[in-house]
């Protein structure tokens, strides 16, 4: 039975060719082609200067370590659209200087392509989608929570809430998601998402704390389904999913797959809020763990303040110490008031429990981050923020705990040329 649902998903993802890229899954039918007149290019320049104060720089527990760093940060970004296509090129460079451990000092960097090729599918054939998204970091210092996000994206595998010892990392996230437009109301829909991760080796503490073992991660997720529009408000689709982790650990190569259903309904309840919720079940192999799963979100755009509150449940690869699966749970939400034309509040915070699977006590992640912050826009090329960024990990693994806290503030200026 599993074989012939793989194969039928498979199959789908043959017949409609690849889509959109975004972290997020298509949950509508595909809109309609719209013309752009006149070709448009733009080039836009950036520049970030900060100054952060950070009690622990190195992720240990017990002496925190702190520090005065600097941050620059240049980035190039480039939107073009067209008749037949909408794409964004993101790129740049993060430099960071350490007062008090100038052996922390380094140079990463990032960079982003997002394609929307709906109107030459369109063009093609009639009611053909694409788009197409590829990430690439390179850091020593990988994040721990993303923003929260609707119930119909696909979670980051590696941003859950896990924040271990630093180590030189490099990730790359690339999604394919197609769709095709059975009638007015009905439409079918592909999601492909390969997500990798690699480590070099962990900058060691002056504390001389154990180190962490990291581990070399792909995962990738295939989705397909169908999405039948109830209404111009509701949607509601029904997707079969296949998940795959393969992890590679000095010489030996572990993987672990999961298979099973999920249903998801989206409906705007208003021009100002939308919900959307998810559930499921999946069937991890080996062992045939069977595990539920789901996700939901709020979100509220009001004239002044905007609301996002989201949930996911989740099965994701460890890529710490073991290579097994782990039942992860994520709660984050996002307010934002604008308080004046140039001034505006904002509080984000995140909380994660990730769990092994089958077996809980094994190894075991918990973590919350709460982050408030100032923004104010100076002119229409600068703008300063200020923030704070309280955040506590705790790790346990064969029964030992290690939990660490960590306390940032940070001052910014951003300058940006459109």
């Amino acid at each position: 039975m599993r074989s012939r649902l793989a194969l039928v998903a498979m199959y789908g993802m043959a017949l409609l060719i690849p889509y959109q890229v975004d972290a997020q899954s298509s949950t509508a039918p595909l809109p309609e082609n719209q013309s752009v007149a006149q070709p448009d290019t733009r080039i836009i320049p950036s520049l970030q200067v900060a100054e952060r104060y950070d009690s622990n720089v190195y992720f240990v527990p017990g002496t925190n370590l702190e520090d005065y760093v600097t941050t620059v940060s240049p980035q190039l970004r480039l939107n073009h659209r067209n008749q037949w296509v909408e794409g964004t090129v993101s790129g740049g460079a993060i430099a960071e200087v350490y007062v008090k451990n100038p052996g922390l000092n380094y140079a990463a960097g990032r960079g982003t392509v997002v394609l929307n090729l709906d109107g030459t599918m369109n063009r093609l054939v009639s009611g053909l989608g694409l788009r197409v998204t590829d990430t690439v970091i390179y850091t020593p210092q990988p994040l721990a929570f993303a923003a929260p996000t609707s119930g119909s994206q696909i979670p980051e595998a590696f941003v859950r809430g896990i924040q271990a010892q630093r180590a030189n990392s490099f990730s790359n996230v690339a999604m394919v998601d197609a769709s095709y437009r059975l009638s007015e109301f009905m439409s079918m829909t592909v999601t492909y998402v390969d997500q990798r991760i690699r480590f070099g080796s962990p900058i060691a503490a002056p504390t001389g704390a154990a180190q962490a073992r990291f581990i070399n991660t792909n995962f990738q997720t295939l989705t397909s389904g169908f999405v039948r529009q109830l209404s111009p408000a509701d949607a509601i689709v029904l997707a079969h999913q296949y998940q795959k982790a393969t992890f590679s650990a000095s010489e030996l190569d572990s993987q672990f797959s999961t298979q099973g259903a999920i249903v998801r309904w989206s409906r705007s309840i208003t021009p100002a809020l939308k919900a959307t919720g998810e559930g499921g079940f999946t069937v991890i192999s080996p062992g045939d763990k069977v595990e539920s799963i789901g996700a939901a979100s709020l979100e509220w755009k009001g004239q002044y303040t905007t609301v996002m509150v989201s949930y996911s449940r989740s099965i994701t690869p460890s890529f710490l110490f073991v290579s097994i699966p782990l039942l992860s749970q994520v709660v984050s939400g996002t307010a934002r008031r604008q308080i004046t034309d140039s001034l505006s509040l904002s509080i984000a915070g995140s909380y994660a429990v990730n769990e092994s699977v089958p077996d809980s006590s094994l190894l075991q992640f918990q973590s919350y981050s709460v982050t408030p912050s100032l923004n104010y826009v100076i002119s229409k090329t600068f703008t300063a923020t200020l923030s704070y960024i309280r955040s506590q990990f705790e790790q346990t693994f064969a029964s030992q705990a290690v939990p660490f806290d960590r306390n940032q503030v940070q001052l910014s200026l951003v300058a940006e040329w459109k």
